[in-house]
Order: structure tokens, then sequence, then C-alpha cells
């Protein structure tokens, strides 16, 4: 275990020459103290397995009197008479960091040892030790000008009324056993007169207190993570004349509500807040939307808390407000196009692939996905463009801007072998859509889903037709804008 005072000799003791050498590194200090001799007026001796101070002769007084910060957290101090040497070995201590030590309960010990002891240290941080409210008011005692006290996770309990200090400013809670805001309003609030910042966050108290008369002064309030479940809680805090910032969340209260909704609540409800949740200040026209959106949110409840009847008194009674749902429609009606006996009409989920939509095709008409060619017919654009070939098996339907209405051909990739006429001469050979239709009338699926949705405008199909018992070859326009494939008139055999 180590001592304070070797633990400053060893890190901040400066050689002859005002130079240290690590190996390969030499560090020379630019302070101004150290090039006169002193050590620098903040120290940072974190996790040095420091448990006492030790002897006065490693170092002399004089050197230390100018130092005005010292952080030992994470040590293992634990004798408060070696707390009471340490103040007096610096005087001009302001602020002291004694986080994560073993310090205890030891009201009686500190009451005789700092009997007669006066210091200006004005900060002090005892966060993760385990003392009580009676020993933090006996140090206290020996500290007038302290401002600032941090006491977070030291597990305590209620104030019972045994601390107090004139001059206390900042209180630090956080993480303790606090059950009661009464106690915390009765025997912090009206014994500390000049408190201006208290964090109360992860206590678990459910409620506020409508008693007064204490936190006058106070400007800074956390209730992060506390038990509080009651609007009518919150709306005491307007009883505090000069309360500007509030931290509150992750509460029982506000749990049913989205980020915006909580945000808007609060603003709503506490005129005297300024700053929420550590962000900026609140500017008027927040204000002014979060309390007209409070109007209308309480407008059709039977029971209206006050603020509501005190806004409608600055704003009036308000219209609510249309209900736009901007959110995109992905399910649709549309027809689904086959064979000239084989229509549908369905609903389907635009998210999905055109892969995906080629599967359900299966199902429903029992082809083959590898044997398919989908075309999408858009109910307005088909009669000026013709339908769209649905080449990109990864593309989600979506992206085609399908609406209510619209229709898919599903055409099917067959070998046209032996297709003749009635005389026997052979149409084709090459692979070509399957057709419908006696032979010298055939149609193309595709031809035919663009006839029947012409029909059902009242128009006639597009392009050149091939009148009833002509020998020209298939039709190879698949959108009806082109001309046939030429060819000349089979003779008879």
């Amino acid at each position: 275990m180590a001592t304070l005072l070797h633990s400053i000799q060893d890190k901040y003791g400066a050689d002859d020459d005002a130079a240290r050498e690590y190996g390969w590194i030499v560090f020379v200090s630019n302070s101004p103290e150290c090039k006169k001799g002193m050590f620098p007026p903040i120290m940072t001796l974190s996790d040095y397995d420091i448990s006492s101070i030790g002897h006065n002769g490693i170092i002399s007084r004089n050197k230390l009197s100018h130092i005005a910060e010292l952080d030992l957290t994470d040590n293992l101090l634990s004798d408060w008479s070696e707390i009471c040497a340490l103040l007096k070995m610096f005087p001009g201590l302001e602020f002291l960091n004694l986080s994560n030590n073993l310090l205890t309960p030891s009201a009686e010990l500190l009451l005789g040892l700092s009997s007669g002891m006066s210091h200006g240290l004005r900060k002090l941080v005892l966060h993760g030790n385990k003392v009580d409210w009676r020993t933090v008011h006996h140090l206290a005692l020996s500290l007038p000008q302290l401002e600032e006290i941090h006491l977070s996770n030291n597990g305590l309990g209620n104030p019972d009324g045994s601390f107090r200090h004139e001059n206390v400013r900042q209180i630090f809670l956080t993480c303790n056993e606090i059950t009661s805001y009464d106690a915390v309003h009765d025997h912090l609030g009206k014994v500390c007169p000049r408190l201006e910042l208290l964090s109360l966050g992860e206590n678990p108290f459910p409620t506020i207190p409508t008693s007064t008369g204490g936190f006058n002064q106070l400007v800074s309030l956390n209730l992060n993570i506390t038990k509080i479940n009651e609007w009518a809680d919150l709306d005491k805090l307007r009883k505090y004349p000069n309360l500007k910032e509030l931290r509150i969340k992750h509460c029982p209260l506000l749990e049913e509500y989205t980020a915006h909704e909580r945000r808007m609540m609060l603003i709503a409800r506490l005129p005297n807040v300024h700053i929420l949740n550590g962000g900026d200040k609140i500017p008027d026209n927040e204000r002014e939307d979060a309390e007209r959106a409070f109007i209308r949110f309480y407008m059709d409840e039977e029971e209206k808390p006050k603020r509501y009847h005190e806004l409608v008194e600055i704003h009036g009674r308000l219209h609510p407000l249309a209900n736009v749902d901007f959110e995109p429609t992905y399910h649709v009606k549309v027809k689904v196009c086959h064979k000239e006996d084989s229509m549908r009409e369905e609903v389907i989920n635009l998210k999905q692939t055109v892969a995906q939509f080629k599967g359900l095709l299966h199902q429903w008409f029992s082809v083959p996905t590898q044997n398919m060619k989908l075309y999408y017919c858009d109910q307005v654009m088909v009669q000026h463009s013709g339908p769209e070939e649905m080449k990109w098996p990864n593309k989600a339907l979506y992206t085609y801007d399908v609406q209510e209405g619209d229709k898919f051909i599903l055409d099917e990739k067959v070998s046209l072998t032996k297709l003749r006429t009635n005389s026997g001469t052979l149409l084709s050979t090459s692979p070509s859509p399957k057709v419908y239709g006696s032979p010298g009338n055939y149609r193309t699926a595709v031809q035919f889903g663009l006839t029947r949705q012409s029909e059902q405008f009242g128009q006639r199909p597009s392009g050149p037709t091939t009148p009833r018992g002509a020998a020209s070859g298939v039709s190879r326009n698949l959108f009806g804008g082109g001309s046939s494939s030429g060819g000349s008139t089979p003779s008879s055999k």
C-alpha cells in the first residue's frame, strides 16, 4: 500500500534539471510551477492504492500550500483521521475527490477531529463510499465555504435532519435509497436555504409533496429514473419560484407516450421550466405549439387537468387537426390475366419482389416460374407506351408505382414447333409467346390482355390486325404498336 506523499513525490517530483527520462522518451515540463521547483496546482492520483497520508518530513507543507485540486479516486482511504490530516496539509485545496474509497460512517470520530478546524474547501466528492447523513454533517462543519457536495451511490436513506449547511448550493444524491421526497423537501430544502441544484436521479420515491416553503432558490432539479407516476405530482413543481431546468426521463409516468408527446406534455404543463433534459432553451414557438397540442390532446377527455383550462384562456378553444395519413399503401387490388378464360382480381403486397410474385402466380395458374414472362400494365400509360416486361427478379413491386386497378399479364415461354394453318403450312419453328384462338386468328397472351383492357376502356386494340384466313407470319409485336412480320401468302398444296 502507498501513501499520498510518496505518490506525489514519485509522480510529480522533478529532478534537478527539471527533466525526467523514460527509456527513449524524455519529458520536460513546461509548467511554471515545476520550473520553480514546485508541484502543479492540480493533481490526479487515481488508483494508486493510497491508504494513508504519510510523514510530513517527505515533502514540506510549503510546497503543497498552493495546490487547489486533488483527485484521489479509486484508492484505499478508510480512516477519517487521514482525511482531516489531508485537509490540514493542503490549506489551499478547493476541490477534493474521494470517490470509490473505503470511507464509512464515523460521526463521533469526526466530531472530535474536526472540532475547531476550518478549511476553505468548496467542492467535495464522496461518490461510492458508505457514509451516512450524520458523518457528512460533522465533516461539513469544518468546511464553512462548502458549495458543492457529491454523495451519489452511498446507500443513503431519507434525510433525517442531521445534515444542514448554510452555503451549500449543489447537492448530488443520484443512485441512493431515498424513498420520500417529503423528507428531502423538509430536511434539505428548508435547511439548505441557498440550494440551487439538486440531483435525485435513480431514487425510488413515487410522489412529490404538496408542502411549500422549501427550495426557494432551486434552479435545477434531476428526477431521472424515479418512480413518479402521476402528472399531478409534476404539476407541483410549478410552486418552485426559481426552477428553470428539469431532467426527467424513464419514469413510469412517461412510459406510455412517444418521445415527442413526452416533451410536448412537459413543456405545456411546466411554464416555469426553460431547459428540459439538458437541451437548449425552449423557444417560444415550440412552447406555443406544445400548449396548443396539449389543448387538442385533452379536448375529448371528460376529466381535464387544471392546466387545460389555463391554456384555453390563453389560446382559446381550438378545432381538432385533420388526421392525414402519409403512410404509403402496400396492399392494392389488381387484375392478373393469363388466358382468355383466366382473369383474376387479387389484393397483392407491393413489398414483395418480382420473383416472389411469380411464385404466387405459380400457385394461382400452375405455370412454372422458369417458364413465365410477366408484364405490368399501368392503366393510364399502357395506351401510350404499352406494357412493361418485368425482367428483374429482385426488384420490388412498389418500385413500379402499382396502383389500384392496374393489370399484370402472364405469358408463357413455349416453342411453337407444330403450329400450322388449315392447309398444313408450318407457320414458325422459332420460340414465340403462347398463342390463343384458331389458326389464322391467333393472338399472344400479351395481345389478348391488351385487347381485353382496350375493350374495358371502350377502345379497339392499336396496331395492324390480321384478317381471318390471312396466311402471313405470326405477329412478333407484343405491345400492339408496330407492324406484323412480313411474308408472302403461302400457296395451297
